[in-house]
């Protein structure tokens, strides 16, 4: 897609803005994402829970609602990563906080510092732009297990088209982002675009939504294929 003078710099400048909103002020993430969510932003960042089995890698830990819910499992292998030091460090607090102590990782998606094969599942939540670059995707595939699933929270959208609703409507839209509207809609053709990267990477691929008290969550899913 290409976009004219005017509008590829509000892009750049809204990519700016959530370079700073992911760094120097993380702190405010949680706030931000509670208010733009009308208070569901935990409850469907968990929903990755569902799909979390075995060794688990999450990839965007963000603030550490995810890791927090894997440590009170106390079951099984999991990490996560960022490449936001900020992030890695409310989710360090958070956990300790807890009384856990979790290993994670700062890096970035395009480069995994783990050896293939070594996880069972990945979960991503409302990840930008990079989880559906080349690079990201062929890493994911590489770290993931024969067998293992990767499952990417796209978006998410409110139970009931309130009013709340309808005011935040205007912020997803004016950022560039998809509103979480009931009436805005992922097209199939979207969820399959997607989809069309994790199979020419050797995965299959499936949809599931994940249901909350307060919205749907749309998964892509993608299973790494069995050796013939």
């Amino acid at each position: 897609m290409t976009f004219s003078a005017p509008a590829a710099l509000y892009v750049r400048l809204i990519r700016w803005a959530f370079a700073r909103f992911y760094q120097e002020f993380a702190w405010t993430y949680d706030t931000v994402a509670a208010l733009v969510s009308a208070g569901q932003w935990r409850d469907w960042t968990l929903t990755a829970l569902e799909f979390a089995r075995g060794v688990t890698l999450e990839i965007g830990c963000g603030t550490g609602h995810v890791q927090l819910a894997l440590a009170q499992r106390r079951t099984g292998f999991f990490t996560g990563l960022d490449r936001s030091p900020q992030m890695l460090r409310l989710t360090r607090r958070r956990l300790a906080q807890a009384g856990f102590q979790t290993p994670l990782v700062r890096a970035d998606a395009h480069a995994l510092p783990f050896v293939s094969e070594s996880f069972d599942t990945i979960i991503a939540t409302f990840p930008s732009e990079y989880i559906a670059q080349d690079a990201t995707i062929a890493e994911i595939r590489r770290v993931l297990r024969p067998g293992g699933t990767v499952a990417v929270a796209l978006w998410a959208r409110f139970a009931d088209d309130s009013p709340y609703a309808r005011l935040v409507d205007a912020a997803y839209r004016v950022t560039l982002q998809r509103s979480p509207r009931p009436a805005t809609t992922v097209s199939n053709a979207a969820l399959h675009r997607f989809g069309e990267r994790f199979e020419r990477a050797g995965m299959d691929v499936s949809f599931r939504e994940a249901t909350t008290p307060g919205g749907i969550v749309q998964y892509v899913l993608g299973m790494r294929r069995l050796p013939q």
